[in-house]
């Protein structure tokens, strides 16, 4: 594509040293620059992309944009923009051939329930025969391919060039987890969405967003880019649903269990295995025995319902999509090694999250409920204290143990989590997490459950600079193996 073309959908642009020119791609990483691209400077959260500009002209970017003129010797052509994150979504939009317009693409909102809500959208999308591509915490998948995930919601070049890839194989829909960094960064700026999804809203990432009505703001995006033609599907009995609302000109459905709404459920009975529950909307009821437990995955289920019957499947797919998942990695997840326990890996790591898989686990464990948990480093520290009030009102026995401490001390962290708790509690500290799940599993007996929370499918533990390989779920299978192989015969 024509940089003059390129320039040409860009708002008060000033140009220097221009003369057009073929380019062949976009980057926002000098280190990925290559022979005839376009260099898109980033400011970063601790880097700043126009001062590796010339390490991108070095490696071959013939033209750059960026919100300052800068002084170089080669004469390459500059766009300067007052917002260059903007600049890049606009740019990946056509420079794809604005792929997010021949796709049914489903956003998805909320601090907790994000990735489940899209599996059980996808499932439902394939029960119906179609194809639905993911991108998501987890994983980002397009057709057999599978990508790890580094962000929730990537960058907005990497987004648009996956949108493209999935039209390239037929692919009819795309379900998208948008993070509130990505909506305040302006990754999703250009995409649209078919339907945008709304789950919850709870304390978190006040490192990066500083205050809550700021963090429900960022969210606001989703919902006030959308067209009237499209939906917006929102929790009923969350109080920032009705700000979303007025902030939107999308058509509105409603789900929920408590107020008024479209789409609804009735919680018929609920095991350690499953939840069975009766699903009601204006266009019928069907009974769905779902392999999710908890009344926080039946509201993860009317989220993915609603979007559903808004972009026109049945209920009997709908029925059958939901059925279909058995689990969602990290997310409640079972490990089985003939244990006389049940052992549950979740990726909770906030307040709210913590508390939901507890007071869920609760009334279905007959034992008791041993907790082993941390809090990551280089984030929001507000809410550690609470996570220690949590973890002592709703487990018996409770480990405080390292998550990802990043560059803070391990050590640190859990005494902040200390201070939430009451004086004279009992519980363990272990900031080895291996040495703490086993001490954990050690001493769990016939009907107990153990937590281990916070990680989820987190393949990886990061202190500073070194990452190492660490799974929980891999952690507790080999510990429990082991104690099986030791145990004479």
């Amino acid at each position: 594509m024509k940089l003059s073309k390129l320039r040409s959908y860009l708002l008060n642009v000033k140009s220097y040293d221009f003369n057009d020119r073929d380019i062949n791609g976009i980057v926002h990483d000098s280190r990925r620059a290559n022979q005839g691209c376009l260099f898109v400077a980033i400011k970063g959260y601790s880097v700043d992309g126009h001062n590796f500009a010339m390490n991108a002209i070095e490696r071959g970017a013939i033209a750059l944009v960026t919100e300052k003129k800068l002084e170089l010797l080669s004469g390459t052509p500059q766009l300067v923009v007052s917002d260059t994150r903007k600049a890049l979504s606009t740019l990946s939009h056509y420079f794809y051939a604005e792929p997010s317009s021949k796709i049914i693409v489903t956003g998805i909102t909320g601090t907790n329930g994000k990735t489940t809500t899209s599996y059980l959208i996808k499932s439902i999308i394939e029960s119906a025969g179609a194809q639905a591509g993911l991108i998501g915490t987890i994983l980002y998948q397009i057709n057999q391919r599978l990508i790890p995930s580094i962000e929730t919601t990537p960058e907005s070049l990497e987004l648009h060039a996956f949108l493209a890839e999935m039209l390239g194989f037929d692919i009819k829909y795309a379900v998208m987890e948008v993070s509130s960094h990505a909506l305040a960064q302006y990754r999703t700026r250009d995409i649209n969405f078919s339907t945008a999804v709304f789950t919850n809203l709870s304390h978190d990432h006040l490192d990066y967003h500083r205050t809550v009505t700021a963090y429900r703001d960022a969210k606001a995006r989703l919902f006030e880019c959308l067209s009237h033609k499209s939906f917006a599907i929102l929790n009923a009995d969350e109080q920032n649903s009705k700000h979303f609302a007025s902030r939107t000109q999308a058509q509105i459905i409603w789900y929920g269990m408590k107020n008024r709404a479209e789409v609804t459920a009735e919680v018929i009975s609920q095991t350690i295995n499953n939840t069975k529950f009766r699903l009601c909307c204006p266009r019928g009821e069907v009974i769905i025995n779902s392999h999710l437990i908890g009344n926080h995955n039946v509201y993860n289920a009317l989220a993915a319902s609603a979007n559903a019957l808004a972009l026109g499947f049945d209920l009997e797919t709908i029925k059958k999509g939901i059925e279909a998942v058995p689990s969602v990695r990290g997310r409640l997840e079972t490990v089985e090694c003939g244990q006389s326990f049940r052992v549950f890996i979740d990726f909770a790591h906030t307040p709210d999250a913590l508390q939901t898989v507890l007071t869920t686990l609760r009334p279905l464990t007959k034992g008791r409920i041993i907790l082993v948990f941390g809090c990551g480093g280089d984030r929001d520290r507000e809410k550690r204290p609470k996570m220690g009030r949590i973890a002592e009102k709703y487990s018996d026995l409770f480990w405080i143990t390292s998550d990802n401490p990043r560059s803070e001390d391990p050590v640190s962290i859990i005494n902040e989590i200390e201070a939430g708790i009451t004086s004279g509690s009992y519980y363990h500290v272990q900031p080895d997490r291996r040495l703490a799940i086993e001490e954990a599993l050690s001493e769990a007996k016939k009907s107990d459950t153990v937590l281990i929370a916070g990680k989820g499918h987190e393949r990886c533990q990061i202190f500073n600079s070194t990452v190492i390989p660490f799974d929980d779920r891999d952690v507790v299978k080999k510990i429990l193996v082991g104690a099986r192989q030791a145990v004479p015969l």
